[in-house]
């Protein structure tokens, strides 16, 4: 099962695979702040009252703060801290088209941007998952039994199915069973994206799909060392991925960088 190409695409107006009910929700409120300062004495508040809440994306913003880990000449002394803001609004009255999710009994809390877009990568993961595994069981006979005959392929028999739908196949299919040469492709993109999304060095496996992937150097004959993490729009109102120079994610490599040395453009950039 791949993950959706629009996973980071963080102007949806509702976060429908991020609610109070998920484990993923859950984690995320209890790292986040309320804006109204209402986080208890010792900066920590009750969230077990939180059932049947959505998490509605309001927008994220970015700021300078001190490097405390910087160590070194070649560290970066100032770096870039980035915030999400979401909004708590009741499961049964949160709403697409209203930007804000709803107008009354909600909360307003920022947390983390990675802590962010980790909990609504994974959530969206698991949403697809249940929803492939669901139109397996209504739509497609691929259990094994004993009314198919020695030829039978449970990965065949799969593929087929999902691939009659288009919506599903979309959700659905990492990979085509009948192509060995495509095997691992379409999980690398997912990988990517679950991986990603907090400050990570990029890591070259292959030499891209084209065979032409480089490698830079700096004027001392060293490879350079790139990273990959989350980034807020310049409006503040989507997130995606971007390459970075330095260990902070805090400057930004142009992003024709990573298909430089992987030979593939970056997902969600």
């Amino acid at each position: 099962m791949k993950l959706s190409i629009a996973a980071l695409s963080l102007t949806i107006a509702t976060t429908a695979a991020l609610d109070s009910n998920s484990a993923s929700g859950r984690n995320l409120i209890s790292k986040a702040r309320r804006l109204d300062g209402n986080n208890g004495d010792d900066g920590e508040y009750d969230t077990t009252w939180m059932q049947n809440y959505s998490l509605k994306f309001q927008g994220c913003r970015t700021a300078l703060s001190y490097n405390d880990d910087a160590d070194g000449d070649d560290d970066v002394k100032v770096a870039t801290t980035k915030l999400a803001h979401f909004r708590l609004c009741a499961s049964d009255s949160c709403t697409s088209w209203n930007g804000g999710g709803c107008n009354s009994g909600y909360g307003d809390y920022v947390v983390d941007l990675e802590e962010f877009a980790e909990a609504f990568v994974q959530g969206q993961r698991r949403k697809e998952e249940y929803e492939c595994q669901m139109f397996m069981f209504n739509n497609c006979d691929c259990n094994e039994n004993d009314d198919k005959d020695d030829g039978f392929n449970r990965e065949y028999c799969e593929y087929d199915c999902y691939a009659k739908n288009s919506k599903m196949a979309s959700k659905c299919i990492d990979r085509n069973p009948y192509d060995e040469e495509q095997e691992g492709q379409e999980e690398q993109r997912r990988f990517e994206a679950e991986r990603y999304v907090g400050c990570q060095e990029l890591e070259i496996e292959n030499n891209g799909d084209d065979g032409n992937a480089q490698v830079d150097y700096d004027e001392d004959g060293n490879a350079i060392t790139y990273y990959v993490g989350s980034t807020c729009s310049d409006k503040g109102d989507s997130v995606y991925l971007a390459v970075y120079t330095d260990d902070t994610c805090t400057i930004q490599a142009d992003t024709s960088v990573y298909k430089k040395l992987t030979g593939t453009a970056l997902p969600y950039s």
